[in-house]
């Protein structure tokens, strides 16, 4: 093998999970991406080199969720051992998507290996069967089928229980403020802060809320989405590992009238800023919030609709 021959490309986008009140099934791609080249590798063993933000927080080795990903595609497409192959490959990844802040980073790995193993083995996988090879390793598909499809996604059991998702139409009348904290959040250690049952008085108000959100960003009028933004499911009950977050979601929320909330497990905060108000939104970042919180890392960005690709 030629270790200097690559043999495929991907760029794999971050995603804001749950949007507020679509706990556990909602998520929309945003403009931050990963780039993977993929080489041929002589060594007997998978090998990630890491560029760009946080390469100490980054498995290099075969524990590596892009190796992990080639694998278990390879193995539930074929029924063989990916071992028994002998084929190996060297992954440069250029990192844009900050790790464990709550941008679905682990998504864009498992889904560029996805895509790479769709690519290289020529398997031709829909997004569907993507996302479900795709749960086997990551098991949040608000994350992983937005990433996958672009765009703004629900996520939903079919009738015969398939995992399956919706991609909705969206206006493109908005733009989207990341608000960064410079610390990090445990997505498994914050899903155990969730109860197991949750009062019908906030289910109902989750359900309303979330198709009133709905509804403003296919239309494009957020007149009020500060409150249908609203969320009694999770991040009440998270408060707790992102308290400054939570703070900055409730300052922009009553304050300055922008629907926010926090992004997947935390601790970013994802803010949708309409057209209109732009101008307002990066005025209070440069003048408030960064006054405030100097260390954190501010994006303005918006919703990627093309999805996650391999070449």
């Amino acid at each position: 093998m030629n270790e200097n021959k690559m043999i495929a490309k991907a760029r794999t986008y971050a995603t804001a999970a749950n949007l507020g009140p679509g706990y556990d099934c909602a998520g929309m791609a945003l403009g931050l991406y990963n780039e993977h080249e993929v080489y041929e590798n002589p060594e007997n063993k998978d090998c990630v080199f890491i560029e760009g933000n946080d390469k100490h927080r980054i498995a290099t080795d075969g524990n590596n969720l892009i190796c992990a990903a080639i694998r278990k595609t390879y193995e539930i497409k074929t029924g063989k051992k990916f071992k028994d192959l002998k084929k190996n490959f060297k992954i440069i990844c250029r990192i844009g998507v900050p790790v464990e802040r709550g941008l679905g980073s682990s998504s864009t790995a498992v889904v560029a290996g996805l895509l790479i193993a769709d690519k290289v083995f020529g398997f031709k996988l829909s997004q569907k069967e993507l996302l479900n090879i795709g749960l086997e390793i990551e098991p949040h598909p608000d994350n992983l089928a937005p990433c996958i499809s672009g765009g703004l996604v629900i996520c939903y059991r079919n009738r015969k229980n398939e995992v399956d998702f919706k991609k909705i139409k969206t206006s493109n009348s908005f733009k989207i403020l990341l608000v960064i904290p410079d610390y990090k959040v445990n997505t498994n250690e914050a899903r155990k802060l969730i109860p197991d049952s949750f009062p019908k008085e906030d289910v109902i108000a989750n359900i309303s809320n979330f198709a009133l959100l709905i509804n403003s960003f296919v239309s494009g009028d957020f007149k009020n989405a500060a409150d249908f933004i609203n969320d009694r499911l999770h991040q009440p009950y998270r408060r707790s590992v992102y308290p400054v977050s939570m703070a900055i979601v409730e300052e922009l929320n009553n304050k300055i009238g922008l629907p926010s909330a926090i992004g997947g497990s935390g601790p970013t905060v994802f803010s949708i800023i309409p057209d209109n108000k732009v101008q307002d939104a990066a005025e209070y970042v440069e003048e408030t919030l960064k006054v405030k919180y100097p260390d954190f890392d501010y994006k303005f960005t918006s919703i990627s609709d093309k999805g996650s690709y391999c070449y």
